[in-house]
């Protein structure tokens, strides 16, 4: 199977978007990463993708470990292109589509959604992924669709920059579960955006294990809007190895509606993470949730910036975090930063951080068991690290996620 990764001919108003987004990029300012200095990173490096044959519905030698054969509901996207999906038919009538099918055969559908959630303008990198979007997947989950089986998308990028935009639409009253998977085996850079419309009475999880390049530079950006009593729980385990910022969005935009996200990060090496996850309320009885865990080693830096903004108006809301990060170095760096942005008295707001070493009385206690010292550390790491990995539905990729963990641990 030969891909095209978009159409030639585009549609007039994806021309005139990405002309827009282009002209824009030179007044627009990089991403807020706070304590980084991502100034001079590599992010306008932009590779051209080779075309690539692939074998139809075979799964690729280099995710091989990420996806069981006999597993049901899985896509696979190769530097743009579908090579292979398997589906249950718990999907049947929902949209699933490649950029060029979504602007084609959807065209409307996704017009109506694409940008809407994170608009172009909003800094220099998202407007840069308009100007050279190359990837993605449009995924609609019909008004009172409700979807027991879990979606596993694997992106795997060869060759190439990639720019890669999965949209997410769950209307009202419908229920998704989705998991998401990116790896590469090219250094080139990553640029990729999600964003997901939660409708009213939607319930949408969301799932995402990021497994990057060390040379990679990685910009990750992803997006909710939830609207009345609907709920939005993401769970991000950020194991890149090379530089990374990632924003994880959340707009509570309607009444009664509820979002949570919980991170897990590990650095390593000269590694820079900079994770900032920020819940606005922008409804009143709304409520939102933060928790973050991260391990930092060697000499690498992680950052943690949790937000919780409730806006005058929005009375009854409730905004929560807590960031919690360790360090195994002397050399190594963390710093959680809780912030809190509150313009209304009826409400409830809370925050919790901390940044240490490995508890010594923990370490005793362990050791006095007869665990080794290395065997104590690496036990106390795996249960600061687990409220993660029990939220991962796939065993698959649970096991994964575990060896992961292991191998940037042990190094």
């Amino acid at each position: 199977m030969k891909g095209v990764r978009l159409m030639t001919q585009l549609p007039t108003w994806v021309n005139e978007m990405q002309s827009k987004a282009l002209a824009a990029m030179p007044s627009l300012k990089l991403p807020k990463a706070d304590r980084t200095n991502i100034k001079n990173w590599a992010f306008d490096v932009i590779e051209a993708q080779a075309p690539v044959s692939y074998k139809e519905n075979e799964i690729p030698a280099a995710v091989s470990h990420l996806v069981n054969a006999d597993e049901q509901n899985v896509v696979i996207v190769c530097d743009g292109v579908v090579v292979y999906k398997k589906l249950s038919d718990a999907f049947n009538g929902v949209v699933l589509a490649n950029l060029t099918e979504a602007l084609t055969v959807h065209e409307d559908l996704f017009k109506s959604h694409f940008m809407t959630v994170t608009p172009v303008e909003m800094n220099k990198l998202v407007a840069m992924h308009v100007a050279h979007l190359n990837s993605g997947l449009f995924i609609y989950v019909p008004k009172n669709k409700v979807i027991n089986d879990v979606l596993n998308v694997v992106y795997v990028q060869e060759n190439g920059s990639l720019m890669n935009h999965t949209l997410i639409v769950a209307e009202q009253s419908s229920q998704f579960k989705y998991i998401e998977n990116y790896h590469n085996t090219s250094k080139a850079n990553i640029n990729a955006i999600s964003e997901v419309v939660v409708g009213e009475n939607a319930h949408v999880e969301y799932a995402a294990m990021d497994r990057l390049h060390q040379d990679s530079t990685v910009y990750q950006c992803r997006k909710a809007n939830v609207q009345a009593n609907g709920s939005f729980l993401l769970s991000l385990g950020a194991l890149n190895d090379g530089n990374t910022v990632s924003e994880n969005l959340v707009a509570l935009v309607g009444q009664g509606a509820t979002a949570e996200v919980k991170t897990v990060a590990i650095a390593e090496g000269k590694q820079k993470q900079n994770i900032t996850v920020n819940i606005e309320h922008l409804a009143p009885y709304t409520e939102g949730h933060i928790v973050n865990h991260g391990v930092s080693k060697d000499s690498a830096q992680l950052t943690f910036n949790g937000i919780g903004k409730i806006n005058k108006g929005m009375n009854g809301s409730n905004a929560q975090q807590e960031s919690r990060a360790m360090v195994l170095s002397e050399t190594a760096r963390a710093d959680a930063n809780p912030i809190l942005l509150i313009d209304e008295y009826d409400v409830k707001a809370g925050h919790a951080a901390g940044v240490g070493k490995i508890d010594e009385e923990q370490l005793y206690y362990l050791m006095s068991r007869g665990l080794t010292r290395r065997a104590a550390e690496i036990l106390i790491i795996y249960g600061f690290l687990m409220p993660f990995i029990d939220d991962i539905r796939s065993e698959v990729i649970k096991s994964e996620f575990v060896k992961v963990i292991e191998r940037k641990i042990n190094a």
